[in-house]
């Protein structure tokens, strides 16, 4: 098969494919100007079944897209103003609490051991600059350190000009997506050649439904995780309850790990904190009744997935992690959720051959 032949009967996963590539390289090269477009694309991406739901009712386009930013608006404020406070406030508070956990566990561990492992090794104030040197040196990425990222508050698109821009920006940059999304979606076809343009559409709609299907089950499993801990570890009295609730929601995406991320810090809380049988079993109870539960909802909620395996989502974190930075772990799953379906799409042509 000669290049011109090749071209030819697999346009459209070269198209989308070269799509997805150039997309990924804009980030990156223009990151500081594509994130008001990345930021609004993402929040109209998320969320317009909701969109539809409201056109439907209101009948206008217009009035359904304002009413799904102000929405938006609401939600971001509600996040700053009431849940980041109480995040920050219970992290100062766990770290103040820290050395009276590890004190207390290293005293029940040394009746088995014959001798304290942290016996005046950590206080508040060791424990906040072990945070700090950890912060300030851990470097996920050759050219992007945390370090880096904290300094960029101060410059660039994280300066404090450019996030007051931003928040300005973005809502009216969502609320056009919506209005203009299908006008989007049509022009980006027109760029391929017209024999060529409904597979290049039929195979967009599949890279549509893996990504959406990802993201949204994701956010929703999330959503469910992080209100069931909140609300079942408060009900039973472990402390932190809120911050391990939020770090198990957004570890969730990453299998298995949210659930670990949410147990270990209970059950050691439970166990050193509480030092009752009541909490442990309530601990182990909540935890197993999660698992259970998500076992149920899980496929309900992720039906509309291609189905990406555990080892490639652990693989495509560490990738992103590894060359793409902070940004990289955000967009490396969903990368791969669009990618898979012009994979497959690629593989089933090939055995056709």
């Amino acid at each position: 098969m000669d290049n011109s032949s090749f071209i030819d009967r697999y346009f459209p996963e070269i198209f989308i494919f070269s799509s997805v590539s150039l997309l990924v390289i804009s980030l990156f090269v223009m990151n500081s100007v594509m994130f008001p477009f990345f930021a609004a694309a993402a929040s109209a991406y998320i969320t317009y079944p909701l969109f539809l739901f409201t056109l439907k009712v209101v009948k206008k386009t217009r009035v359904s897209a304002l009413l799904i930013v102000f929405f938006l608006v609401l939600i971001i404020a509600g996040t700053i103003l009431v849940i980041l406070p109480v995040l920050i406030k219970q992290v100062e508070s766990f770290i103040d609490y820290l050395p009276t956990l590890l004190n207390r566990i290293d005293f029940y561990l040394s009746k088995f051991l014959g001798k304290k492992l942290f016996a005046g090794k950590f206080n508040p104030e060791s424990i906040k600059t072990i945070l700090s040197t950890i912060y300030q040196n851990i470097s996920i990425d050759s050219s992007l350190s945390f370090a880096t990222f904290a300094q960029k508050i101060f410059s660039g698109v994280f300066s404090i000009a450019s996030i007051i821009i931003n928040l300005v920006i973005i809502p009216i940059l969502t609320y056009y997506f919506f209005v203009d999304w299908k006008g989007i979606k049509d022009l980006y076809l027109k760029l391929a050649p017209k024999k060529h343009r409904k597979e290049t559409e039929n195979l967009l709609e599949k890279v549509n439904e893996s990504l959406a299907g990802y993201i949204r089950g994701q956010l929703l499993m999330a959503l469910f995780v992080g209100l069931f801990f909140a609300v079942t570890l408060t009900a039973i009295g472990i402390r932190y309850s809120f911050l391990i609730a939020f770090a198990a929601g957004v570890m969730n995406m990453i299998p298995y790990v949210g659930f670990y991320t949410g147990l270990i810090p209970s059950l050691l809380l439970a166990i050193f904190d509480n030092g009752d049988l009541f909490h442990i079993v309530g601990v182990i109870v909540i935890f197993l009744s999660e698992a259970a539960i998500e076992n149920v909802i899980y496929p309900m909620v992720m039906s509309r997935t291609t189905g990406i395996k555990p080892l490639l989502i652990f693989f495509a974190i560490f990738f992103g992690a590894t060359y793409g930075g902070f940004l990289g772990i955000v967009i490396g799953v969903p990368v791969v959720a669009m990618i898979l379906p012009v994979f497959d799409s690629f593989m089933k042509k090939r055995e056709t051959e």
